[in-house]
């Protein structure tokens, strides 16, 4: 087989699923695979985004209590499904519509990728190889499915929690979160100080928010600045109404506070922080960690955020930060030596895209 066809499935849920299928799709692309990224928002029907999609994020945005108790209900592990039978079956046509299943490879870096990619797989009978890839420190209890041929796993210690639930060992993979190699690679950050108009030398924290700018991130930059002698970062992401909202204290501050929006270079601004305050998204904290800095998390959405943070927590990783009030208090602790878990899979983005490529070419 010398050009592979793979199609990498994420979801919008936030921006850490697509993220990590355009770094999977770039890192296939090198060795040799006609790539086609193909976020679920784009094809699935209307009726199965608004549900799935925008009353996700009203509910883990706006009544959080009651996303974190449909996260641990059995009901959907009865049921053995997220979908309704009837969204099931309207998803899966598209799925075939859209000419995924003549792929050589699917690789889904989201559940609802993988629950479509798998009800199709075994509605057809196709031998079309299937491989997902976790992007939270969680085993949530749907995951295990016979039609996947391959689990990419963040940890070691998810093993055991994964081969519980009935998946052979020969179809799991430590791989670690697939994130850019430049996190996982020491460098300057007074470059990207120097840009930002900031001095080299003052303790700087970072206040990041992932792609979509998520968490109490007004209150949590007015409490960075109360702690004397720090200078802030806040990374906004795709939030232009959090940004414009933060424009005020940037100019009450304007030789300590940057507001910045997207931005393409997270892995110099992280080198240049000493502390980054972040929330808990799996993708974002092992971005973090995997620089060495110290991690501070704010509060997040319950369910796999929680799950991301109570893992990283057992292990040191991370310091839980319960309101941003605690904030001042953290960083008067001053910075600390970088420190990367030794633990952490390296090279994740390599050894997810070497992985994927030895499944697409076996017989």
């Amino acid at each position: 087989m010398e050009t592979p066809r793979t199609t990498i499935l994420s979801y919008a849920l936030g921006t850490g699923h697509k993220r990590v299928g355009e770094i999977l799709a770039a890192g296939l692309s090198t060795l040799g695979h006609a790539c086609d990224h193909r976020p679920l928002e784009e094809w699935v029907p209307w009726e199965y985004d608004l549900l799935f999609r925008h009353g996700y994020l009203f509910l883990a945005l706006r009544v959080p209590a009651v996303w974190g108790a449909m996260y641990a209900s059995p009901t959907f592990t009865r049921r053995g499904a997220l979908a309704l039978p009837f969204m099931r079956k309207r998803a899966v046509r598209a799925f075939g519509a859209q000419g995924f299943g003549e792929s050589d490879l699917v690789v889904a870096t989201q559940y609802n990728a993988m629950e479509i990619a798998a009800d199709w797989k075994r509605d057809t009978g196709s031998d079309l190889k299937l491989a997902v890839v976790i992007t939270d420190y969680d085993v949530y209890p749907l995951w295990p499915r016979p039609e996947v041929d391959l689990y990419l796993v963040p940890h070691p210690d998810l093993l055991a929690p994964f081969l519980a639930r009935g998946i052979p060992q020969e179809r799991l993979l430590v791989t670690g979160i697939p994130i850019l190699e430049a996190f996982d690679a020491p460098q300057s950050g007074e470059e990207a100080l120097a840009a930002l108009g900031l001095p080299h030398g003052v303790p700087t924290v970072m206040v990041f928010g992932g792609g979509g700018g998520f968490g109490p991130m007004e209150e949590t930059v007015d409490a960075c600045l109360k702690a004397p002698g720090w200078q802030v970062i806040a990374v906004c992401g795709n939030n232009q109404k959090l940004r414009k909202r933060l424009v005020p204290a940037a100019q009450g501050h304007p030789t300590t506070l940057r507001v910045l929006g997207y931005r393409k270079d997270i892995p110099a601004l992280m080198a240049a922080s000493d502390v980054v305050v972040t929330k808990g998204g799996g993708l974002s904290l092992t971005e973090a960690i995997s620089t060495g800095v110290r991690t501070v998390v704010l509060p997040s959405i319950p369910g796999q955020e929680e799950a991301n943070i109570a893992f990283m927590a057992r292990r040191g990783w991370v310091e839980v930060c319960k309101t941003p009030g605690e904030l001042p208090g953290l960083l008067a602790r001053g910075p600390a030596p970088r420190r990367r878990p030794e633990d952490l899979p390296s090279s994740p983005a390599r050894a997810a895209a070497e992985a994927l490529d030895r499944l697409a070419r076996r017989p």
